[in-house]
């Protein structure tokens, strides 16, 4: 049986990634599915370096595979059983395979390159399990094309504005949305260039569009002043064509997802397509009302809230796919959403 491949992002530190990735195990747990765990870069903090106040940590029951760095299965309190030994390295050393035999703590750092990820996804499938979850961030999302679905965690320590919030996570979630591109029979319409980081860049991909180019497909990214010099300077010679990207998170490194979506709502009502070759299905929103608030009298942070009831109304109403408080729904409800499983 192949696993289904979840991945979990943040848009900022503290908005409740880890809570929603133990909710999801947790659901795993109920229904005796062997879970694995692997991570693009580094978690596993006990506390925040910045604010000093508890961090969640990944507690892995026995049999829950695991693909970290070597250091981290040592220094983490569950006892692991190393079952392969990878030559994928990361800052943290060498990637290894292993059993949860004893359960504990797990410091979870793993591979950093989407190649990397589908290597190891490949890997574990091999010792047998149901679930991969995968630990991301929004700063290192680019692996995330290797899983099945994203669950993407945000909240009031992102922003404290509940209406900016809700703007921003509405723009990101359009850009998941984004409809895919089926390629013509006829690749003379179609023109293939790098990425768009600036006018220099953006003047040399427009100079070789031809008058039967339809598609322009973008290898790389789009940046943020590649879109200026685009929108400053060609729209008049990219009106009825489309720009293609490899997939959605090409874009969301682009700068603000706000930016990003007025960019392309310009593009649109130029008749300009924006589309992409592979789809990231965004299987959830999860939403955290906490934000650490800095208190000046005593130079340090304390636990804060907005109001939870109208971050989530707010969110329902302008966001098209599930916004879920994790802390209000059960573990069995959160697992079946994220597995896009029929009610």
């Amino acid at each position: 049986m192949t696993p289904h491949i979840l991945g979990f992002c943040g848009t900022a530190k503290n908005t409740g990634k880890t809570t929603a990735m133990k909710a999801i195990m947790d659901g795993a747990a109920s229904r005796n599915f062997v879970v694995a765990l692997t991570s693009i870069g580094y978690d596993g903090e006990l506390v925040d370096h910045i604010t000093g106040l508890p961090k969640p940590r990944i507690y892995a029951l026995p049999g829950t595979l695991v693909a970290i760095a070597d250091s981290c299965a040592k220094g983490s309190t569950a006892e692991i059983e190393i079952l392969k030994r990878t030559d994928i390295v990361t800052a943290l050393g060498k990637v290894v395979i292993g059993r949860v035999r004893k359960p504990g703590l797990i410091l979870l750092a793993g591979p950093t390159k989407s190649k990397e990820i589908r290597e190891i996804n490949q890997m574990i499938t091999e010792y047998g399990c149901d679930l991969i979850l995968v630990d991301g961030a929004l700063n290192r999302i680019a692996p995330m094309v290797e899983t099945d679905g994203i669950i993407m965690a945000t909240g009031a320590a992102r922003q404290t504005d509940i209406e900016l919030l809700t703007a921003e996570t509405a723009a990101i979630s359009s850009v998941y949305r984004l409809p895919l591109w089926q390629p013509p029979q006829n690749e003379e319409t179609v023109l293939q260039v790098g990425s768009i980081l600036d006018d220099e860049m953006a003047a040399d991909a427009m100079a070789q569009v031809k008058k039967e180019t339809k598609d322009i497909v973008i290898s790389g990214i789009i940046g943020k002043m590649g879109f200026q010099a685009l929108l400053a300077d060609a729209l008049p010679l990219l009106e009825g064509k489309n720009l293609i990207l490899n997939d959605p998170i090409k874009l969301l490194v682009s700068g603000s997802p706000i930016d990003l979506q007025e960019w392309i709502v310009r593009l649109r009502d130029n008749q300009t397509g924006i589309l992409v070759k592979r789809q990231v299905d965004l299987r959830m929103i999860t939403i955290n009302p906490f934000y650490p608030r800095y208190r000046y009298a005593s130079h340090d942070y304390e636990a804060a809230y907005v109001d939870k009831e109208a971050l989530k109304q707010l969110m329902r109403e302008n966001v098209a796919v599930p916004v879920i408080n994790v802390l209000d729904e059960d573990e069995e409800t959160l697992l079946a959403i994220a597995l896009k499983e029929e009610k």
